[in-house]
């Protein structure tokens, strides 16, 4: 059987693994349990998640993103708005918000949504951008148009620096357990490159009006990913060096990551 597209590009990938790693590392019992996953894009994560037990619903807006999902995961993908859930209050044990948030104009509204949705007592894990504007990472993102100023990645924000996290958290009723950062500068900086070629790819031949950096940063489908096949095989082939530039990360082990994970619990009614 072929391996999905997802796992394909997981594979060779040099975040993904480090977002699904942080997500496994912090992620809270789920077996015999509901759980939500809100921004599951095109289902690497939900794949990962329902391996670990329970029952999981997996949400995106993007349509495209749903598609993709159920394609990998099957049944319980849903599309949403990004404004409300369709949930009743107090449906879930676990919710589990996947670098979604920062896609969102109202953010405080949404994130009021995923609270209400959680059972009291339930576990909240949150992932993001850091956003932490005034580093070193930050400056090739805003010379690559990926800053929140030029809607880059489709970002209404460029993230949630932690004491900014844990205020959203904690206004919202949930008692925060921890904060911990990931992907640090080299993995990041290769990271932001890779999107931008692959974005410029992506475009040609697009008018200005469709050129713009919402979703087609990174193949979305398997078609998607069957048009760039040519620079797939190019990128496969120098991706063990590039892997290799990313383990400089070891080097300054006391450097903080570009990306962030929370994770709480609702307070008891």
């Amino acid at each position: 059987m072929t391996e999905p597209w997802q796992l394909q590009l997981y594979r060779r990938s040099l975040k993904k693994k480090l977002t699904v790693n942080a997500l496994m590392r912090h992620l809270p019992p789920s077996a015999g349990r509901l759980c939500l996953e809100v921004g599951c894009g095109t289902g690497l994560t939900s794949h990962f998640l329902r391996g670990r037990g329970g029952t999981w619903v997996s949400t995106d807006f993007e349509r495209d993103h749903v598609r993709s999902a159920k394609q990998m995961v099957g049944d319980r993908v849903l599309q949403t708005s990004d404004a409300e859930l369709p949930f009743r209050s107090g449906s879930f044990d676990v919710v589990a918000a996947i670098n979604f948030l920062e896609h969102i104009e109202d953010d405080d509204t949404f994130f009021r949504e995923m609270v209400r949705v959680l059972k009291p007592g339930g576990d909240f894990l949150f992932m993001a951008p850091k956003g932490e504007t005034g580093r070193p990472g930050f400056a090739l993102k805003r010379l690559l148009g990926f800053t929140a100023d030029t809607e880059g990645f489709g970002h209404a924000r460029d993230g949630y620096p932690p004491a900014a996290t844990r205020a959203l958290m904690e206004r919202h009723g949930l008692t925060v357990a921890g904060i911990d950062d990931y992907c640090r500068f080299f993995t990041e900086s290769i990271e932001d490159v890779l999107n931008y070629a692959y974005h410029k790819k992506s475009m040609k031949g697009k008018d200005t009006q469709q050129q713009d950096f919402h979703g087609d940063t990174a193949p979305m489908s398997a078609e998607a990913l069957n048009k760039v096949g040519t620079a797939y095989k190019l990128y496969s082939a120098v991706y063990p060096v590039l892997r290799a530039w990313t383990m400089l990360d070891n080097l300054i082990p006391f450097s903080a990551g570009y990306m962030m994970v929370a994770w709480g619990r609702k307070k008891a009614a």
